[in-house]
């Protein structure tokens, strides 16, 4: 059974208004408000969103400190209003912060649902892949032009001669942050809306090489199995680097593979590192949706002359060329089902 449409939190939104939970007198620490969004993990982004939301005087960021009781800012004037406030600093950092620690926050605990999300979706991956010959390949990807604007980029290629039959880009805005472990939910909207677009013209190819994990991933859940499974189109993930699981890349030469496994089970194959020349590194390749493992890696083989499987080279070249041109308008929506 799919789950119904699932709305991704507007975590800005979501950690200004937790900000604003912390009374006169009391400070929150950044840790303490990841925690209060479900996971510790989100430490730095919560940074970020009050870093950004300083020059608004309705969200006291002045209350926020470090787990080491340094305040989020050294300059005087968040000293000044910590000290009016009657909680005392000694060389910029608050005295006996645990008596003023505030933690007791009314919340929902978003990420936790985003993470049961992950886990529903996980099940609904289908690591088969038929028989049908692969006759066109596309490469998507996002760059960002600032720190919420999101354009993703999809380049279609021949699978044989590699040369491009058609691009397509998308702009629209987000309000979730990069969070490990979380690209999925700040970036599929995006993609989701750029596929939608790709629909409407025909242009779909036969799989998707996707610039992020797939089953490598603490959930086996990441962006390319949820772009696969919640548009049902073949999708393989592809890194630069490994996100989850176990593998020995010493030694590798160009066309070498090595299978990584599953730190829980070890006899589990996750994914695999794919050296495609002999002056890169590997890159990983993993399982996002109706692909087995074996196509996958042969795919991003057969499509690679440099580091990075074609597709994903130009789909990156794309979405980057893209933020320097004028902003458009936004187009798609940030809701999704699995």
């Amino acid at each position: 059974m799919v789950a119904p449409s699932v709305e991704v939190p507007n975590l800005r939104r979501v950690v200004t208004d937790l900000v604003r939970q912390v009374p006169a007198g009391r400070v929150a620490t950044f840790r303490g408000i990841a925690q209060a969004l479900g996971d510790a993990m989100a430490s730095r982004a919560v940074g970020q969103i009050v870093a950004e939301a300083q020059g608004d005087a309705s969200i006291p960021t002045h209350r926020v400190i470090r787990s080491d009781g340094r305040v989020g800012s050294n300059d005087s004037t968040t000293v000044r209003q910590l000290g009016a406030e009657g909680v005392p600093l000694q060389v910029g950092r608050v005295d006996g912060a645990c008596q003023y620690l505030f933690a007791d926050f009314a919340t929902d605990y978003p990420l936790r649902r985003l993470q049961a999300m992950q886990d529903e979706l996980a099940a609904h991956v289908d690591g088969a892949w038929g028989d049908d010959p692969v006759e066109t390949i596309a490469g998507v990807d996002l760059s960002y032009r600032g720190p919420w604007c999101g354009i993703g980029a999809y380049v279609l290629m021949d699978a044989h001669e590699t040369h491009v039959q058609a691009t397509r880009t998308v702009e629209q805005e987000t309000d979730f942050p990069y969070i490990p472990t979380y690209l999925a939910f700040r970036e599929l909207p995006v993609l989701l809306a750029l596929l939608e677009a790709v629909r409407e013209t025909d242009q779909m190819a036969d799989v998707l090489l996707v610039d992020g994990t797939g089953l490598l991933h603490h959930r086996h859940a990441g962006i390319a199995a949820h772009l696969g499974v919640l548009t049902d189109v073949p999708t393989v993930g592809v890194t630069k680097s490994l996100l989850y699981g176990d593998v020995q890349i010493d030694g590798m030469q160009a066309g070498d593979v090595r299978w990584v496994a599953d730190p829980e089970r070890p006899d589990e194959r996750l994914g695999a590192a794919v050296k495609t020349t002999d002056r890169a590194n590997p890159i990983y390749v993993s399982i996002g949706h109706r692909v087995d493992l074996d196509t996958a890696v042969d795919l991003v083989l057969q499509t690679s002359s440099r580091k990075l499987p074609e597709p994903i080279r130009r789909a990156d070249q794309l979405s980057r060329q893209a933020t320097r041109r004028p902003k458009a308008d936004s187009q798609g929506s940030g809701a999704f089902g699995l």
